[in-house]
């Protein structure tokens, strides 16, 4: 039997502690001052406070450098020319001059190698030219020179980082470590680095020793919060949430994303308790609301969700934005849930208040209209689709579910109509084209419907619902006879989906119909039942088959299936009239043929074989 379906269709806050910046001439500035060029007065790491202030970058001036130095007459020439050279260098690094720089340095380095500082300098310059190699060497060259200084170590260890060289990163931050044991900076950047390469777990104790040396720091709080974030350790998370909420008993953002993982976990007491504080400081804080309500759902306490959320919707306080994402969420609530009575009762009176409170708002009727297709009511989903288009007519989703809900009421008039306005805003659209042809073609307008399914089928779309717009194409070609392009259109349904159970029905049905490849249409028709086997088109089409195979006992045995399952048709009643004719009974063929004739009086040939004038 040919068969017609009508288609369906935690986030973290984080806060970087930003370490201090290392200025360019911090890590030598000592030593420049002291009486030669020489290492000796390199041990500090802070510079030398002067008369003259430092510039607004933290940076001191090179001039500053050279007056502060003593007399020339204690240098030898080559120290001389290296302070010429290094101060010259530093200075073009300051200036953005990196290739002068190098110059300077270079002869610097050449001058007097075993410095530091110079080192340093050159290793810099290197990091910010982006030769990491370059870089390691100098810096590595600093360090072993003067191990304590933990600004020539921390460039170390941004050379390496930078290279890729991630063993050895830790490893020098801990030789820091040992000489600046309580340095914030240091334990920060080996903080970061080890959460960096997924050592959350040590990333966490390094911050911890931070928390040991600066007591609660809500910043550190929440680096030890992402890194737990990371490790899906929600119970230690809400550990370092309550204390972070020690430091603020009143923080709301503290209070709610805490409540939050109470959610997660299942502790609905605790997660209540912390959103009535919220609720305390603010009585309308729409996040809270919701969150509490969705608590109160889950208990079934549908009156308390409802009057917090009725509270919401019809406060000429709370913006209508924040009405609809408030009436959004119930409605995906109850779109999960649509036998809940009273959680439809509460999405009821939340679309009834929005409505009232913005009846010319196109989004308050698209939810309405969403409502009530979950509720099953055409009628009115009907009514406040027709207003979402004819208030936000660019609205596309609102032209196909208008369209589509007219098709499935078999209103095929408005269905056409539909598409034909909707063409005016959103042209060319697959969905509206196939529901309009398919109207078409149940109206029995099978040149209209061609024409709408065969510009569909043109259109980008995926292959299922391409399979299933080709599909209906064959079966209006095959209304028109034209059996070439009905067949074509078949089987680029099938190539698409081998499994659409309903063209490998119909087309089994017309195959048999015109008894052509009738094992084809065997195997496409045991395939269709064994994807849908109580239907009873399909179970017909099987019976059909076999009677055109001349094997009348299967024929019966399928079609008595047919007409057992209580959604027989005229059609099916007739062909077991037809079966029980070939099987000599003419008492029960004329039955059948009688049933299929009161069920469909347009069937007036079967007056002849019933001998009724």
């Amino acid at each position: 039997m040919f068969y017609v379906i009508r288609y369906l269709s935690k986030i973290i806050p984080k806060r970087n502690l930003t370490p201090v910046r290392i200025t360019l001439f911090a890590p030598f500035l000592p030593f420049l001052i002291a009486l030669t060029l020489v290492l000796s007065a390199c041990s500090s790491t802070r510079p030398a406070s002067t008369d003259k202030p430092d510039r607004p970058d933290g940076v001191v001036d090179p001039e500053r450098i050279a007056s502060a130095l003593p007399g020339t007459e204690s240098f030898s020439d080559k120290e001389m020319r290296a302070r010429v050279h290094f101060i010259r260098g530093v200075s073009a690094m300051e200036l953005n001059d990196p290739d002068r720089a190098e110059v300077h340095l270079a002869r610097a380095h050449t001058l007097l190698p075993d410095v530091p500082g110079v080192n340093y300098a050159l290793a810099r310059l290197y990091l910010e030219k982006n030769d990491y190699t370059s870089s390691v060497f100098f810096s590595r060259r600093a360090v072993d020179l003067e191990p304590e200084n933990k600004w020539y170590r921390l460039l170390l260890v941004d050379g390496l980082r930078a290279g890729g060289e991630y063993r050895e990163v830790i490893g020098q931050l801990d030789s820091a470590l040992a000489y600046h044991p309580s340095d914030i900076q240091l334990l920060y950047t080996k903080a970061r680095i080890q959460s960096s390469q997924g050592d959350y777990e040590q990333s966490n104790r390094t911050y911890q020793q931070i928390l040991d040396l600066l007591g609660p720091d809500r910043a550190i709080h929440y680096q030890r919060i992402s890194n737990y974030t990371r490790m899906d350790d929600t119970d230690a998370i809400i550990r370092e949430l309550l204390k972070v909420l020690e430091m603020d008993q009143g923080n709301v953002n503290t209070l709610l994303m805490l409540s939050q993982f109470y959610l997660e976990e299942e502790r609905m007491d605790e997660a209540a308790g912390l959103l009535e504080q919220v609720l305390q400081r603010n009585p309308q804080h729409p996040e809270a609301l919701v969150n509490l309500a969705d608590i109160h759902i889950m208990r079934g306490e549908w009156d308390k969700a409802g009057d917090l959320l009725l509270g919401l919707v019809g406060d000429p306080i709370v913006s209508l934005s924040n009405k609809l994402e408030i009436v959004q969420y119930v409605l995906s609530r109850f779109s999960h849930d649509p036998d809940n009575e009273p959680l439809q009762k509460t999405a009821a009176m939340l679309v009834d208040t929005l409505i009232a409170d913005a009846p010319d708002n196109g989004m308050a009727h698209a939810m309405a209209a969403e409502f009530y297709l979950i509720s099953e009511n055409g009628e009115q989903s009907l009514y406040h689709l027709v207003r979402t288009t004819e208030l936000m007519p660019e609205n596309d989703a609102a032209w196909r579910q208008l369209v589509q809900t007219y098709y499935i009421e078999g209103m095929y008039e408005e269905t056409i109509e539909a598409g034909l306005r909707a063409e005016e805003f959103i042209p060319q659209d697959a969905f509206i084209l196939f529901f309009v042809g398919g109207a078409y073609f149940l109206q029995d307008d099978y040149g209209q419907a061609a024409d709408w399914l065969g510009n569909a089928a043109e259109l980008p779309a995926r292959a299922p619902f391409r399979s299933i717009i080709l599909g209906t194409l064959g079966d209006t070609y095959a209304s028109l006879d034209n059996w070439e392009n009905a067949d074509s259109a078949y089987e680029d349904a099938l190539s698409l989906d081998p499994d659409n159970d309903v063209v490998l029905n119909n087309y089994a049905y017309y195959l048999s119909e015109r008894e052509i490849r009738l094992d084809d249409a065997k195997e496409m028709a045991l395939r269709a039942l064994e994807l849908n086997p109580d239907n009873a088109a399909f179970l017909d089409t099987m019976g059909w088959i076999y009677f055109k195979l001349g094997d009348y006992e299967k024929a019966h045995e399928y079609i008595r299936a047919s007409i057992e399952t209580g959604d027989a048709s005229a059609e099916v009643m007739e062909h077991m009239g037809d079966v029980y004719d070939k099987m000599g009974d003419p008492d029960r063929a004329h039955y059948w043929w009688q049933k299929a004739l009161d069920k469909d009086e347009n069937r007036t040939y079967l007056k002849e074989r019933l001998h009724i004038n």
